[in-house]
This record gives C-alpha cells, structure tokens and sequence, in this order.
C-alpha cells in the first residue's frame, strides 16, 4: 500500500468516527427532547462525553490523514 492510499484510508477512518457517534447522539437528542425534556438533561453528559470520546480521536486521525497527504504529494 503507497502512502497516499494508507493517507486516504486514514482520512476515511477518522471521519467516521467523528461522523457516526455525533449522529447517534444528535438522534438521540432528538428523539429524548420529544419524549421527555427531563430525559435529555440527565442524558446529555453522558451521551456528550461517549460521541467525544470518539470523536476526538477521529477528529485528529482525520487531520493526520491529511497532513500525511500532504507530505505525500510533496515528495512526488
């Protein structure tokens, strides 16, 4: 595998680990404020720290991905 395909595989996999677990929560979200406002407060720490504790970590995969590439084409 060349280096601008593990960059690209990279940035694939940091995006998804920002983009499923903030969409679950805003689903979530959703679906808590329509049932019971209450419900939502008492969730909404929990459910905030589980999507960040994924997110960041995709967030900076995803930004390596990309910083990767970078350095990549350089040398081309």
């Amino acid at each position: 595998m060349n280096v601008q395909e593990g960059a690209r595989r990279m940035r694939q996999a940091g995006e998804w680990m920002v983009t499923i677990p903030l969409g679950i929560v805003l689903v979530l979200c959703t679906i808590a404020a329509l049932v019971n406002l209450r419900v939502l407060v008492i969730l909404w720490p929990f459910l905030l720290s589980v999507s960040a504790s994924l997110a960041i970590p995709g967030g900076l995969l995803w930004l390596a991905g990309w910083i990767v590439e970078g350095f990549a084409q350089q040398d081309s």
